[in-house]
């Protein structure tokens, strides 16, 4: 295999596991809550509100699966990409 590619490989699924797993801090002066999931949100955690402190979770599975197939479906992009490049080398 290709060092390149699993270069590629890895950061990418470390990356999309550091974008799924580390959540944003919203703070409000009547609101502080963590969101989590990038490009879409998946989960909200509300910490605090305006009557006090809170433990409240949001979480749609939905969005969650459409957030992972987001960063697989830019994974097999990449491979792919990457796996062209090195083909059309060899033709050269």
């Amino acid at each position: 295999m290709n060092i390149r590619l699993t270069v590629f490989a890895i950061a990418w699924s470390v990356a999309a596991i550091a974008a799924l797993t580390i959540g944003q801090l919203y703070e409000w002066p009547d609101n502080v809550h963590i969101r989590y999931g990038i490009p879409l949100t998946y989960a909200v955690h509300t910490v605090v509100t305006i009557v006090g402190a809170t433990d409240h979770w949001t979480v749609d599975t939905t969005i969650l699966a459409i957030d992972l197939a987001i960063w697989m479906a830019g994974l097999v992009a990449g491979v792919i990409l990457l796996s062209r490049h090195k083909t059309d080398n060899k033709h050269v």
